[in-house]
């Protein structure tokens, strides 16, 4: 049976509504979840695939996607997930039944589970076409009432470049165009299915961080909470959050103020992890190493960012620097007005 990682979680504590995300600071009583309909519609034009995280909110990245031709749907573009997944309301909409004998093993930050499967002809996102596919089905709750994810399989040495400062998405089919030195170019492992992961620091400690478009909040694992010394900051009841992922397993975490986090030329101050013993860490053998997830909080602020799975890079382009670089590419959808 087929194993599917799935690091990406709904930030703790609450589920973002499909219309935009939730405030930064919003907790569980705060947000009601929305009822989502029981068989997806397609996208207008003027639906807003790409977010930035600004105070009031956390980013989000999404794309057009054509299941066998029909769309386009909203898929989240999840660097973290190992796999494409699709929602119970798509296969309604495509009058396809899951297939028992398709079931795959979910596993999540907050544990693991077995997931139905559907087989579907071909997926279209951008210039990428993947052809006779058997997707996991999960429930959207757990990817922002989004369509699907379309996860780090799907790029093999493809690009992703996401600019948030004119709101669009653009998924090639080879390694992303060279760009100036405006952009800050780090070098990338592709690692635990396909997912990009780069050296970073935080405080005085080493950590790998892994690259998460569609987490919305960043994590830290225990090595490295204990290598900080932030152990004594658990005693405070206020700093624990509910964690929900894609299995319906619920963990705890702790909302911490972490050391500067630096990767490159870029440093960021003022960023709040969520600690905890999550399973995810474990299955990429990084539970004993300290680890870090970097999700939309951290990502969304940038003006644009790039993962160039040919080449094995992450482009990130700072707030303030200048942008004249552009993808003319059937995949840019509507921008925000």
């Amino acid at each position: 049976m087929a194993a599917l990682t799935l690091a990406s979680l709904a930030a703790p504590g609450w589920a973002a509504d499909p219309a935009g995300a939730p405030p930064a600071d919003a907790s569980p009583a705060e947000i009601p979840i929305t009822e989502l309909p029981p068989v997806a519609d397609t996208r207008p034009e003027d639906f807003v695939y790409v977010a930035a995280t600004r105070p009031d909110r956390i980013g989000r990245v999404m794309a057009p996607i054509f299941v066998n031709g029909v769309g386009p749907f909203a898929f989240v573009v999840d660097t973290g997930a190992s796999s494409s997944v699709i929602s119970p309301r798509v296969v309604a909409r495509l009058g396809i039944e899951p297939d028992p004998g398709r079931s795959k093993l979910l596993r999540s930050i907050t544990g693991s589970e077995i997931v139905p499967g559907v087989a579907v002809d071909r997926i279209t996102a951008g210039e990428i076409t993947l052809e006779a596919r058997s997707l996991p089905v999960i429930e959207p709750r757990v990817f922002a009432g989004a369509d699907g994810i379309f996860g780090a399989d799907a790029f093999a040495h493809g690009c992703l470049y996401v600019n948030f400062l004119e709101a669009n998405v653009s998924i090639l089919r080879t390694g992303c165009p060279r760009v100036d030195q405006t952009w800050e170019t780090l070098r990338a492992e592709l690692r635990f299915g396909g997912l990009p992961v780069v050296r970073a620091r935080v405080g005085r400690t080493r950590v790998l961080a892994i690259i998460d478009t569609g987490a919305e909040r960043s994590l830290g694992n225990r090595a490295l909470l204990a290598a900080e010394g932030l152990e004594p900051a658990l005693q405070n009841p206020d700093t624990r959050r509910e964690v929900f992922a894609a299995t319906s397993q619920t963990v705890f975490g702790h909302l911490l103020k972490a050391p500067s986090v630096s990767f490159g030329n870029i440093s960021i101050d003022n960023l709040s992890l969520v600690f905890g013993d999550f399973e995810v860490f474990q299955m990429w053998g990084a539970a004993e190493t300290p680890a870090i997830v970097l999700g939309m909080d951290v990502l969304g602020t940038t003006q644009a960012l790039m993962v160039d799975y040919k080449r094995a890079e992450l482009r990130l382009l700072p707030q303030g620097a200048p942008n004249t670089f552009r993808v003319n590419s059937r995949s840019t959808p509507s921008r925000l007005p």
